[in-house]
């Protein structure tokens, strides 16, 4: 029956409301999770990074071997307190209209404006020091020095060049009706089921092989294995882990893996009852069996986390830092400490994807173990991210994985755990001025010695107070048509098809 409803699946795309089209010209791609929002200052989630990654560019990015490079500009210079940006002429946005510095200036403005989600991100950026010189170019001055961490931040889509017409035609309904200067431009989206991208056909340099890009939702991970199996898509993220032998023996397909930088971790909120106590937060630490994780939930396919990023991160620890052992006695000890000699009872939130379920069932199992009874809820993804902002929230399991694809340290630890980061990325409430202040003396730094060291210490520091509770960082995998080439992948779950053809 499954079979069938995939190939009914591919002939309702081939054939549905907006005619035939040729299978070279068209990408479908699965994925495990709709966008919220299209706004680059309104999100820090992933599905919608996906999604924008593809619509909107930004003045640079990191080429194929990470090394940074002009996008929107011709070349950029240091300058006394920040940055100098020469401009890039005759760039169209998808509206027609030409991208200019009143275009930049605006972009930057609104991104450090109250109210948006990337204080942590753009929070650096000095509001009365980005300044207009010319049509074709702009300053951005600093709030602070800033070392290697301010350019590898424009590649994350914060500093995607906004068309200041569109924003201001749209006003609040702009997230739904987003404008870049990208190989692809927005088309429609159908809340739920899919994102349609066609090709930008006046874009700035070499056009995109594809025509059109269309991103659905399958939130059931058996079911988009079907639908490749099927031909209903081209491609899938999160290629669940049991199905990657069954795909790799199909001549049709193929299955890509790459390391990954996602981070499953168990959240709390530090200032609520009974997690407020670090020895609750460490006795939960103790009681989570991660290399059962790896084995049960990514069938080998990852890593036990040992510390607040994944060991693809700048500066990690992970290798001098030894796996968490599990402990029950010492976990019950440490409960009884604080209080709870006979455990507690509370839920655990997660979205509606197959691997939350399955790391929140062997969370709920390991720390039954210890006397804490919890009651797993699931949510719809854009439901559960509005609740795991929002001060009071039980405890939650969520991957974070920098929101770049940038292995910078500063991605990692600032969103989350600065004490100035909004509740759409500090979800934990957790204020530690000694962090604050190493974290602060890293991003001012370049790359090198001294700059390791304030990292290397933020990182004892998290993994003392637990604001999070790291558990696992699985492989990135991906199952693809054989002939599909083209895509540009990081660590991140950002995935770039802006190049992506079908090789005959």
């Amino acid at each position: 029956m499954k079979q069938l409803f995939g190939l009914i699946c591919a002939l309702m795309v081939c054939l549905g409301p907006a005619g035939a089209w040729a299978k070279g010209d068209t990408l479908i791609v699965a994925n495990p999770a709709d966008a919220k929002i299209l706004d680059p200052h309104m999100t820090t989630e992933s599905a919608s990074n996906t999604v924008m990654r593809n619509i909107y560019q930004s003045l640079v990015q990191f080429d194929v071997k990470g090394e940074l490079e002009p996008v929107l500009c011709e070349k950029w210079e240091r300058i006394d307190g920040g940055f100098k940006f020469y401009l890039k002429k005759g760039v169209k946005f998808h509206n027609g209209e030409e991208m200019t510095a009143d275009d930049v200036v605006f972009t930057f403005k609104r991104a450090t404006s109250p109210g948006t989600a990337l204080k942590a991100l753009a929070g650096y950026i000095d509001p009365n020091g980005i300044e207009k010189v010319d049509d074709y170019t702009v300053i951005l001055k600093t709030t602070q020095p800033m070392g290697s961490a301010f350019l590898a931040s424009m590649n994350h889509p914060w500093a995607s060049i906004l068309s200041k017409k569109a924003v201001e035609t749209h006003g609040k309904e702009y997230g739904m009706n987003p404008v870049g200067t990208g190989k692809f431009k927005f088309s429609s989206w159908d809340k739920g089921d899919r994102i349609t991208l066609e090709r930008f056909d006046d874009y700035h340099g070499e056009k995109a092989k594809l025509k059109k890009i269309i991103l659905r939702v399958v939130i059931e991970a058996n079911s988009r294995t079907i639908e490749l199996e099927s031909g209903a898509v081209d491609a899938i993220q999160d290629l669940p882990y049991v199905d990657i032998k069954r795909i790799e023996d199909d001549k049709n397909l193929r299955v890509d893996i790459k390391p990954g930088q996602r981070l499953f971790h168990i959240g709390v909120d530090t200032t609520l009852k009974p997690y407020d106590d670090a020895r609750v937060r460490q006795a939960m630490n103790m009681a989570i069996n991660r290399a059962g994780i790896v084995k049960v939930v990514f069938k080998g396919y990852g890593e036990v986390a040992t510390g607040p990023t994944s060991s693809a991160v700048l500066y990690n620890k992970t290798k001098e830092t030894p796996a968490p052992p599990i402990d029950i006695a010492g976990a019950k000890k440490l409960l009884a400490e604080a209080g709870h000699p006979n455990g507690f009872k509370a839920q655990l939130l997660i979205a509606d994807r197959a691997d939350f379920v399955n790391i929140a069932t062997v969370v709920q199992e390991n720390l039954r173990k210890i006397g804490i009874d919890l009651e797993i809820k699931v949510y719809e993804w854009g439901s559960f991210i509005d609740v795991i902002k929002q001060p009071g929230h039980q405890p939650y399991i969520m991957n974070w994985w920098g929101g770049a694809p940038a292995l910078d340290p500063f991605f990692f630890m600032n969103p989350p755990f600065h004490s100035t980061s909004p509740p759409i990325s500090n979800r934990f409430f957790y204020k530690n001025p000694e962090l604050d202040e190493l974290l602060d003396k890293g991003v001012a730094l370049s790359d090198g010695p001294e700059r390791q060291e304030m990292y290397g210490k933020a990182w004892d520091i998290l993994n003392r107070d637990l604001p999070w509770i790291s558990l696992v960082t699985p492989v990135n995998v991906r199952g693809l048509s054989k002939n599909l080439k083209g895509i540009t992948y990081t660590p991140s779950f950002i995935i770039y098809y802006g190049d992506a053809y079908f090789e005959e």
